[in-house]
């Protein structure tokens, strides 16, 4: 056998397959040239590369099957069989002459892409792309082709092959799920882990392709299928896969849910299914205590005729409407045997301009309430009415409860409050015009230091003037907060961090020095979300995020994700909980680790009509 006569025929017989799939492989990447030539840009492709990269084993595998199919088909073997041919010289040089050229083909955008960017790009070549996108796909086209030829050389229909072949790379892709190791974390875990053993795989599988392919073609090795039971087996491992994946998003085991029963208007806010701490005791509610004991959820009604959370309302000034924060808990401190509550309550006016009305804040009080029997007694009243300097027809206030000292933040202006004595408050330091405007993400800019602008207030340790400093930089709303009871800040050896939920990723920032004005910042790292974990609604920044304990606990209405935020790999999923019919409404983490979620189902939005509405309590097991 001449091997230049074999290579020129395996490439002749294979040139229109290769066409067609170079011609596949190039749509889309000169599409997207033409339109940025069109708009003036240049004629280059970045976008449109890694698709069409991504897209190269499938078609690497279709090459394979072409090539096998040119000799192995019934009467092609009958014919080349029948003559003294070397069997495995001629498996050999087609292989790997499909291999070749399926590489080409594969590596076509790549050139296109690499070559156009450097013409006509301004911006130069995204050195990261090659080296951090690119060598997978070809791995694993190099590792399909392998597959695909070993299959078809011994079933020998092309399609059904095809079919095989990928189904087996797709089966050895995700091997490492099936392995009995305590997965928590697709990124973390098994992303950084499994480039050992996918790495192994990819280059095992091919050598084992091969030498398989080798011997069932010098047997004759021949394998007849049945095209209902294949499809039926692909449907089979396709519905393992999807329940295997789908145990990445919903591993925080559920130790007890209680259903709450309670009636009442939808929208209300006496029907928001609400967790607050009072002490050491639980309030769901405001009409329950609830018990946690041996993972069973019990509640105690205290009230029977008034509600924890509106009893203890003052008065209406006459002409003013009232708001309060915190709108929908309380700030409490233990004093011996007695329980304070701090609250802000602000008040103002309405005035109809045109077809909207503006309301304009005019009082705001700082008040503390003593709990006596089921009701609150009004202790003591500061003024801070000249905090709302600059416009009135907006309000942002913040509160944070440290020691014994109160931080209160209004609109632009931050004070100090001493409440060593709740039956009379006193000012520690004030100052007016001191705060930044809010600002809903960090520094976009990733490559580059920030800084936030360090609360300029006495009375308070550094420490909590620089977490003090972050939170309000990025959860000082205009509207409802919940500054006073958690933090985006983690503590842990005298290094700051703080976290952001993207709507890409999860962002780690570290305190990198402070002075006496500002804080400087570095973006040290980031968490991206995986498909399965956007498809379930992972949580954005506008939502409850918090940190506790060295923890991340982020939720949107169905999704709760927790995070460790001081492994050595930076950010380290612990656990995920769905549920795609409920709305977390709020959450509570106990002493133990353990979750207590206030949830609430919500049947179909009908107006000005009293409904039922169903509230449960789920105790979720610690994640850590």
């Amino acid at each position: 056998m001449r091997v230049s006569g074999i290579i020129h025929q395996q490439i002749c017989q294979l040139k229109w397959h290769l066409l067609a799939c170079l011609g596949l492989l190039m749509v889309l990447p000169i599409e997207e040239a033409v339109v940025n030539l069109k708009a003036g840009d240049g004629f280059f492709s970045t976008a449109m590369t890694f698709p069409a990269v991504m897209f190269g084993p499938l078609l690497a595998g279709l090459i394979a099957c072409a090539n096998v199919q040119g000799d192995l088909s019934e009467k092609h073997y009958i014919f080349w069989r029948s003559k003294p041919a070397n069997v495995k010289l001629l498996i050999t040089l087609k292989f790997f002459i499909g291999l070749i050229a399926s590489l080409l083909i594969v590596a076509c955008p790549l050139v296109f892409h690499f070559v156009s960017n450097l013409i006509w790009n301004k911006e130069g070549i995204e050195k990261r792309f090659f080296l951090y996108y690119v060598p997978p796909p070809i791995l694993i086209a190099i590792m399909t082709y392998s597959l695909c030829f070993a299959c078809n050389v011994l079933v020998r229909k092309t399609a059904r092959a095809w079919l095989i072949g990928m189904l087996i790379g797709c089966f050895l892709l995700v091997l490492p799920f099936m392995l009995p190791l305590d997965y928590k974390d697709f990124v973390s875990d098994v992303m950084l882990w499994s480039w050992g053993p996918y790495l192994a795989i990819i280059f095992i599988a091919p050598v084992g392709a091969f030498v398989f392919a080798l011997y069932a073609a010098k047997h004759d090795w021949h394998l007849r299928t049945n095209l209902k039971s294949l499809l039926w087996t692909g449907a089979g491992l396709v519905f393992v896969l999807m329940m295997l994946f789908s145990s990445q998003v919903a591993n925080i085991k559920v130790l007890q849910e209680k259903k709450i029963e309670f009636f009442g208007l939808l929208g209300s806010q006496l029907g928001r299914p609400s967790i607050e701490k009072v002490g050491e005791k639980l309030i769901f509610q405001g009409t329950s205590y609830i018990d946690i004991h041996q993972n069973k959820i019990s509640s105690n009604d205290f009230s029977k005729d008034t509600t924890y959370i509106i009893h203890y309302g003052p008065p209406r000034m006459e002409g003013y409407y009232l708001r309060r924060y915190p709108r929908d808990g309380i700030l409490d401190k233990i004093y011996g045997n007695d329980v304070y509550s701090f609250t802000m309550d602000a008040y103002y006016r309405e005035e109809k301009r045109g077809s909207t009305t503006k309301r304009f804040y005019e009082k705001i009080y700082l008040k503390s309430y003593k709990h006596t029997d089921n009701s609150w007694r009004p202790v003591f009243e500061l003024d801070m009415s000249d905090y709302l300097t600059g416009r009135i027809d907006i309000l942002r206030v913040a509160m944070r409860l440290t020691e014994n000292k109160l931080i209160v933040c209004v609109n632009n202006s931050c004070s100090v409050v001493d409440i060593t004595d709740p039956g009379e408050l006193k000012l520690i330091d004030k100052k007016l015009d001191v705060l930044k405007k809010y600002w809903p993400y960090p520094h976009r800019n990733r490559k580059e230091e920030f800084t936030i602008p360090l609360i300029q207030v006495e009375g308070i340790g550094t420490e909590e003037k620089i977490r003090l400093s972050i939170d309000l930089s990025y959860r000082f709303y205009y509207g409802s907060n919940n500054i006073h009871e958690s933090s985006i800040v983690d503590v842990h050896d005298s290094k700051f961090s703080f976290f952001f939920v993207d709507f890409e990723d999860i962002a780690r920032f570290d305190v990198t020095r402070w002075d006496s004005e500002k804080v400087y910042c570095r973006f040290s790292g980031a968490r991206p979300f995986t498909i399965l974990e956007s498809v379930t609604a992972a949580p954005r920044f506008y939502n409850d995020n918090f940190v506790k304990n060295g923890k991340l606990y982020c939720h949107d209405d169905h999704t709760l994700m927790v995070f460790d935020v001081r492994s050595n790999r930076r950010i380290r999923k612990l656990g995920h909980f769905v549920r795609m019919d409920y709305d977390i409404e709020d959450m509570e983490v106990l002493k133990d680790g353990n979750i207590l979620l206030g949830v609430q189902w919500r049947p179909e939005f009908v107006r000005n009509r009293f409904i039922e509405r169903k509230n449960y309590l789920f105790l979720l097991k610690n994640p850590g």
